[in-house]
């Protein structure tokens, strides 16, 4: 049988950590008999608007009743029924005046099946079955020394104190104005649990909420899984964090894994009605005690339930995010790695205009593509859903008086995979090829990010930016670093912008204004800032769009057609933005810019590398 002992003391242990008041005056000396069911039920139903009350700890649960009759014409006694899972059931009630024949108990007893009259001890009929080998419940019998065991009336006695702990701290919460949905409705807020679920680990790395291998992981002897939103037709599903662990082992009969306990936070829309006041709002707390139970709302008698998710909650909070930072940390400090790591292209161009992507670029590069670009579409979405989140306060400063840590900065996972990528860069822009060129832009969505630390050792500086009357571009480039050539040089952009040639420094302009990192036109004036974002404003001042081009922001030029923005960056970046019909996916960015070309002129390459 369950070591009913072992739980109910580190529960108590639990409780005692988060100082937890207990009613002592509830069932004093916890004694069986039938005052006590009378206090348990006054508690767990203290009025007639419910008739059933249901709970559970451990591989306990129970059952309180009212005397009722329900809709399927069941009836049901002032009673209390306890399961320890595929050991035991124990049925306790109050008797009444209706205990004869064709009486109510009867009529409930009929329902049970019972081979006996329940035994009458203490004020309480009892009655009791057992669990066979294979899991089968046994034939209803009394509870008394005649029928039951030792082992049955000494796993009834730890139920039943169990059921009194229980309640005790419910009673506990509630004669104190309950302090603990306090703490649990301040630490679990919508803004922390997306903040949470928004992790780079959840995004990227365990991301398909129906796929086991990559719906989440064991924390410990925590497992931890974040639901991302998303839709499938005209079914909808939004995000939750679901924490599961290990609640003692499978009966006879049992799914594999079926002996795991969960909690799930789900946020829920505005609109949504609250199932109860255990729930914070935005929020649907639920908690299963089998993995193939179907979850129940959160309630405030459930303080054991509320104290454990609190402590599971507010634990995994710190070390997730303090693993995310030092994830981090290493892909800042990972250098670029030389060249000759990447894929090798598997055929050289000319290619077959039919010939797919897959034919041209061979399953090697397929399968980088298709990494790079499955974690940039997760980052983008992930830096998009935080500025909204900025940008309707849901990460209000005063979180930190709930112990909220701050949330992380946020990082491209696609550092690990920037060098091989790259190298394939060079390689693409070496062949020359437009359509091999056109093969790679489309597959390798530039990462601003990944590419951050380089960018600002080795960028040179782009800006100002002039366009021609013919369609061409001039961009004047800073000097490398530690160069003699300080000056720099312009370069011309081709009208049909696909090269770049170095002008003869006769050829340069004569006189020229300096950079400009802001643009109005068509009533929106677009401005970049030092961290290298685009903002697009209209004429009121309103935000109105964002876009991350990498490097800061050190001139902008329309293109005469008003459908190209011409953007130069202090990273290295000549960035060619194409208005297009919505937004990019792979782009960190909310505006309908696309980006149609970008040049990079590093000090470590004597001519920039077109991607």
């Amino acid at each position: 049988m369950p070591d009913l002992t072992a739980s109910t003391a580190h529960t108590e242990s639990d409780m005692n950590q988060a100082d937890l008041p207990l009613d002592g005056t509830l069932c004093p000396g916890e004694a069986m008999h039938g005052q006590h069911l009378h206090q348990l039920l006054r508690a767990a139903l203290p009025d007639s608007s419910h008739h059933k009350a249901a709970g559970w700890f451990g591989q306990t649960d129970f059952l309180f009743t009212r005397r009722h009759v329900d809709e399927d014409q069941d009836a049901y006694h002032d009673g209390l029924f306890i399961t320890l899972w595929k050991r035991w059931d124990f049925w306790l009630a109050l008797p009444d005046d209706s205990t004869g024949p064709g009486g109510r108990l009867a009529q409930a007893w009929a329902r049970l099946r019972q081979d006996h009259q329940p035994a009458l001890a203490d004020g309480l009929l009892r009655q009791y079955r057992a669990y066979d080998d294979a899991g089968r419940p046994g034939p209803w019998q009394p509870l008394d020394a005649d029928h039951a065991s030792p082992e049955a009336l000494q796993a009834c006695a730890q139920a039943w104190r169990g059921v009194i702990d229980y309640w005790r701290l419910a009673e506990g919460q509630r004669r104190a104005g309950r302090p603990l949905r306090e703490r649990l409705h301040a630490a679990l807020t919508t803004a922390r649990v997306q903040a949470l679920t928004l992790l780079p680990v959840f995004t990227g790395r365990y991301n398909d909420w129906w796929n086991p291998e990559r719906n989440g992981w064991w924390q410990g002897d925590v497992w931890i899984g974040a639901r991302q939103p998303g839709h499938q037709g005209s079914r909808h599903w939004g995000r939750a964090l679901k924490l599961s662990w290990r609640n003692g082992s499978e009966q006879p009969g049992d799914e594999e894994d079926d002996a795991h306990a969960c909690y799930q936070i789900d946020l829920v829309e505005d609109d949504t009605p609250a199932q109860g006041t255990a729930q914070p709002p935005g929020l649907r707390l639920s908690y299963g005690q089998r993995q193939s139970d179907a979850r129940r709302p959160l309630t405030n008698d459930a303080v054991q339930h509320m104290a454990r998710l609190l402590q599971l909650f507010t634990d995994l909070e710190q070390q997730l995010y303090a693993a995310n930072a030092r994830e981090q940390r290493a892909l800042r400090c990972a250098p670029l790695a030389p060249a000759g790591a990447a894929p090798a292209l598997p055929r050289r161009p000319p290619f077959d205009p039919d010939e797919t992507d897959a034919d041209v670029l061979g399953p090697a590069i397929m399968a980088l593509s298709h990494g790079w670009q499955s974690s940039g579409r997760s980052h983008a979405t992930l830096v998009r859903e935080r500025w909204t989140a900025q940008a309707e306060g849901m990460c209000p400063p005063d979180a930190q008086h709930a112990g909220a840590p701050a949330p992380p900065a946020l990082v491209d996972p696609r550092m690990g995979q920037a060098t091989d990528v790259l190298q394939l860069a060079h390689a693409v822009h070496a062949l020359a090829d437009p359509d091999l060129s056109a093969r790679f832009h489309r597959r390798f969505a530039f990462a601003p990010g990944a590419f951050e630390h380089h960018a600002a050792r080795s960028g040179r500086a782009v800006g100002p930016l002039l366009w021609q009357a013919d369609g061409s571009l001039l961009a004047h480039v800073d000097g490398a670093s530690g160069t003699a050539d300080q000056t720099g040089a312009w370069w011309q952009l081709s009208a049909d912008r696909r090269s770049m040639t170095a002008l003869p420094p006769a050829q340069a302009p004569a006189t020229v204004t300096s950079a400009d990192a802001s643009s109005t036109a068509h009533g929106v004036t677009v401005r970049g800032d030092g961290a290298g974002d685009l903002h697009g404003l209209a004429e009121d001042g309103r935000a109105l769009w964002r876009h991350h081009v990498g490097g800061a922001i050190r001139s902008i030029a329309p293109a005469p057609d008003g459908h190209t923005l011409a953007v130069g960056t202090a990273g290295g970046y000549l960035v060619l933005l194409h208005k297009g019909s919505g937004t990019d996916p792979y782009l960190v960015s909310n505006s309908r810019y696309a980006e149609a070309r970008r040049f990079i002129f590093w000090g470590d390459a004597p001519a920039p590398l077109a991607w």
